[in-house]
């Protein structure tokens, strides 16, 4: 069963992309929608185009690679974006294709997890960092964990927590962004998409 840490970690591994991949703007990215054969399954599932949809203006970020093997969750691509105003932001798409039964009895017992219909065999969001009132300036972290078939797909949307007067971060809207992109990306199961509300940010 996955410890209550486990998403928390993979949030800040989304983090440290956005650091690690913040000096490569000068890469030539593929058109949104678009696939070069050379990306990896999860940057062909969510793709530039889907992802700016959830967040605009966010890019692919690296760790794109299509040279791992079927089974690995390092089929793995992220996307980044940095603002004055937003701070840094980065989508994550983690899919294991084809998974084994832990991996599927691991994601089904995701900790503190709002059951998402509409998506998947089974789906469910969970809201961690500035939305449960963790400490010291804890960025807001949303992260879709769902299962469909022989496949699991776990996609963490980090953004900064408010800063220089923004806009405080919207748990539902990042919710409702995350569940419709799993469904632009071919994961919807033909039933209405019912996605939980976020919990209320602590003051």
């Amino acid at each position: 069963m996955r410890s209550p840490a486990a998403v928390p970690v993979l949030v800040l591994a989304a983090s440290a992309v956005l650091g690690g991949c913040s000096q490569h703007g000068n890469q030539v990215e593929p058109a949104p929608g678009t696939s070069t054969g050379a990306t990896s399954p999860a940057c062909d599932l969510i793709t530039p185009e889907i992802a700016a949809k959830v967040v605009p203006g966010i890019m692919p970020a690296g760790q794109n690679s299509s040279d791992r093997p079927p089974g690995s969750k390092a089929y793995l691509c992220t996307y980044s974006s940095k603002s004055m105003e937003g701070g840094l932001t980065a989508l994550s798409v983690a899919l294991i294709s084809p998974a084994s039964p832990q991996d599927i009895s691991e994601a089904e017992s995701a900790s503190d997890c709002s059951p998402l219909t509409g998506i998947g065999d089974f789906a469910c969001l969970q809201w961690t960092g500035y939305f449960r009132g963790e400490a010291g300036g804890a960025s807001a972290n949303v992260v879709l964990t769902a299962v469909r078939g022989d496949e699991t797909l776990e996609m963490p949307y980090v953004t900064s927590a408010p800063m220089n007067g923004a806009p405080a971060p919207d748990g539902d809207a990042m919710a409702r962004a995350l569940a419709q992109a799993a469904v632009d990306a071919g994961w919807g199961n033909g039933t209405p998409l019912g996605v939980p509300a976020a919990p209320a940010p602590a003051s």
